[in-house]
């Protein structure tokens, strides 16, 4: 289904039915929730999809429902996405580690069960990745290549088996160094701002939309920081007021509450949409 250009899939859900897909971060999290306390307003709502039993799959905004579960909000407003439209992707990122060498990465890796860690060269990278054949590729300043392979004793890599040696390779490092996530056109090139500095990057494989509603439905999380999707017509800047939400009225009288707010924008030609990419500062 194509991306609507005269309004977004705008809703209001319960808080709870919103399912995650990926740990949020808690340091995000706590500036957002006191923002939100403070302006009471919410400026650019969670995208979310609807899953088979009712509930709905998270796939941006992680700090946002957290920042609403904390604060105590049953309901939050939501842009639904169609999860079969192929033009919403899953795509990854990849973790730079600034100063990563001092936590001894590959022995730490060396040591995992069920993994097998050998070099690889720059030229089996792209297929090792795109195919799936690793859990993920250590890069030591761009020189020395480490896949982490399946031991020859393990099966096929089962997702779950997958999501669990990713969230060990992340436990590695994760709080323990300055992390930055990153993208990749290709792996020909890694990013020129790591170039003469001690630094290691982990390269990941990118997961499947059918895995990731699998894993939500079944309550497993993935590591935080290895998803990202593109989701066209994201809906940005509805700046609405939060205290109908927490006043009296059933889901159903807030719902239509929420919804004449959406038609009096569309009404005032305050929704627009814009078929060219855009970078948004300071947000």
């Amino acid at each position: 289904m194509a991306v609507s250009e005269l309004r977004p899939n705008l809703k209001l859900v319960p808080t709870k039915r919103v399912r995650f897909h990926e740990e949020p971060e808690g340091r995000r999290t706590s500036g957002l929730k006191s923002r939100i306390q403070r302006d009471r307003q919410l400026r650019n709502p969670p995208i979310v999809a609807a899953m088979e039993d009712g509930n709905y799959l998270l796939l941006d905004g992680a700090n946002r429902v957290s920042a609403f579960l904390e604060l105590g909000f049953e309901l939050i407003p939501v842009q639904v996405a169609d999860y079969g439209d192929p033009s919403v992707q899953l795509r990854g990122w990849h973790h730079l580690l600034i100063d990563g060498r001092e936590l001894d990465l590959r022995e730490k890796y060396h040591a995992l069960p069920g993994v097998d860690l050998r070099p690889v060269t720059h030229d089996q990278l792209a297929r090792l990745l795109e195919f799936r054949q690793v859990y993920a590729v250590l890069v030591e300043n761009e020189k020395e290549l480490w896949g982490l392979f399946p031991a020859s004793s393990q099966p096929e890599i089962d997702i779950h088996l997958r999501i669990g040696v990713l969230q060990k390779v992340v436990d590695a490092y994760e709080g323990l160094t300055r992390l930055e996530r990153i993208k990749l056109a290709d792996y020909e090139q890694l990013p020129e701002v790591t170039a003469g500095m001690e630094h290691q990057i982990c390269l990941f494989p990118v997961l499947r939309k059918e895995e990731l509603l699998r894993l939500a439905a079944d309550g497993t999380l993935i590591p935080t920081g290895l998803s990202r999707h593109i989701i066209p017509g994201r809906a940005l800047g509805i700046n609405v007021d939060l205290d109908f939400i927490t006043g009296e009225g059933s889901l159903e009288e807030k719902e239509r509450q929420f919804q004449a707010f959406i038609d009096r924008l569309g009404m005032e030609g305050s929704i627009r949409f814009y078929e060219e990419s855009v970078f948004i500062m300071n947000e």
